[in-house]
């Protein structure tokens, strides 16, 4: 890691914690009254950036894929911080949908004593928990053998104790067992395709389904959350991979192997990049085409309504045009490919946004605005000063806890990748 970078980031993180709580704890206290939320929209900011994070997740699990399924050796380096990488999305995704919940206490209970197996929601909640289970056995079977080394490094101070507890215990770590965790690793890889993808496609038909919903009701939402998930994950990853890449000391001025991954990288991130544009112009096109009242209005919105700079500017120019034109014309300078990467994922809460939103911000009732009038009856939605809080915090525990994991657990080594890999 460039450890420059390392301070002020702690340093971001913290005063991140310590604004968000103010936030956090008014949620606790007060529950959902102290968001902007009503009664027509009860999903706001903070399922926006569930979405967001779920994308996240999804781009690393794209790599731990290719890696441990499809065996492309030249990923093998960044294959244990991309299951860290899902691990800490999915803490902060899970954080985000908690506190979106009025009882979220009853998230903790209510799934065990009454499932129901009809409901997507369940199946949510299995496959949510399975993939954490999976990446974090992943995670574990990768490092082991340096946390083992670690243990029993004397310039690791105080910490050796602590690396010698995550490894749970052992000295040594012989050739045999480095065999034995990597065909665990593998199995678990093969294991979480079918889950992850699962998840990732119960996910978008969870909005799906929702008859009242009529931009959502579509059979292609699953397929876009999927894509639109590798997408921002994958450019995270790739942003990633760059950020935490080593010199190479044979050739200092050539592009070393980790900027080579993400050249590799970069004309994935560009097939899904069309692959997204094109269904989310087909879903635009078949929307207007329908003439529906309401799908018409809810694209308008987007397109048309007072927040349609999110649209405009954040999603199409800065998010994609621009990650476009570099990816295409520029597709062999990694700063480049790295820089494309970074607005792809930075703005794709924009695309969240835009999703969550619109479709509940349409009356489907024609009047209905005019019989009852009460702010919390009111589809004129914008986040408040808590909302922000609470996504700050969120946002900043994710934040610290990558910090703390690429800098004293063993993801990388000084050629970037783990030893055993």
């Amino acid at each position: 890691m460039k450890y420059k970078y390392f301070v002020p980031l702690m340093i971001s993180a913290v005063i991140g914690l310590g604004l968000g709580a103010f936030g956090l704890v008014d949620r606790l206290l007060h529950g959902l009254n102290s968001t902007a939320l009503t009664s027509y929209i009860p999903w706001g900011l903070w399922v926006a950036f569930y979405l967001f994070f779920l994308g996240l997740s999804a781009g690393a699990f794209l790599v731990t894929i290719m890696t441990y399924v499809l065996g492309m050796k030249q990923f093998e380096q960044i294959g244990p911080l991309s299951a860290f990488v899902v691990l800490v999305a999915l803490i902060c995704e899970v954080q985000f949908i908690l506190l979106d919940l009025g009882q979220l206490h009853r998230a903790f209970y209510q799934f065990f004593i009454s499932p129901s197996f009809s409901s997507l929601l369940t199946w949510m909640f299995v496959l949510f928990n399975a993939m954490l289970v999976i990446y974090a056995l992943k995670t574990f079977f990768l490092i082991r053998g340096d946390l083992m080394s670690w243990s029993k490094d004397e310039s690791k101070g105080a910490l050796r104790g602590v690396y010698r507890l995550l490894a749970l215990g052992g000295s040594s770590y012989t050739e045999e067992m480095r065999a034995k965790d990597m065909h665990k690793v593998h199995i678990l890889a093969k294991i979480s395709l079918p889950v992850g993808l699962i998840f990732y496609g119960t996910n978008g038909a969870f909005f799906a389904i929702l008859l009242s919903r009529p931009v959502w009701n579509s059979a292609m939402t699953p397929l876009l959350f999927v894509v639109a998930a590798l997408l921002s994950g994958g450019a995270l990853i790739t942003f990633l991979t760059y950020i935490f890449r080593r010199s190479d000391p044979l050739t200092p001025d050539g592009v070393c192997y980790e900027d080579q991954l993400c050249l590799d990288l970069g004309k994935i991130i560009l097939f899904l990049l069309i692959v997204f544009l094109g269904l989310e112009a087909m879903q635009f096109f078949v929307g207007y085409q329908t003439a529906t009242l309401a799908i018409v209005t809810s694209l308008d919105l987007i397109v048309f309504g007072p927040n349609w700079w999110v649209f405009w500017i954040v999603h199409l120019l800065v998010g994609s045009l621009i990650p476009l034109v570099l990816l295409l014309f520029l597709r062999h300078n990694v700063k480049a490919v790295v820089l494309a990467c970074f607005l792809i994922f930075a703005t794709f809460i924009s695309v969240r946004y835009n999703f969550v939103i619109p479709d509940l911000a349409v009356y489907k009732l024609e009047g209905l605005e005019s019989i009852f009038y009460h702010p919390r009856l009111r589809t004129d939605y914008l986040p408040n000063l808590n909302e922000w809080l609470v996504s700050v915090w969120v946002i900043s525990t994710g934040l610290l806890v990558t910090l703390l994991g690429t800098r004293y657990l063993p993801l990388f080594n000084n050629n970037g990748g783990s030893h055993h890999a």
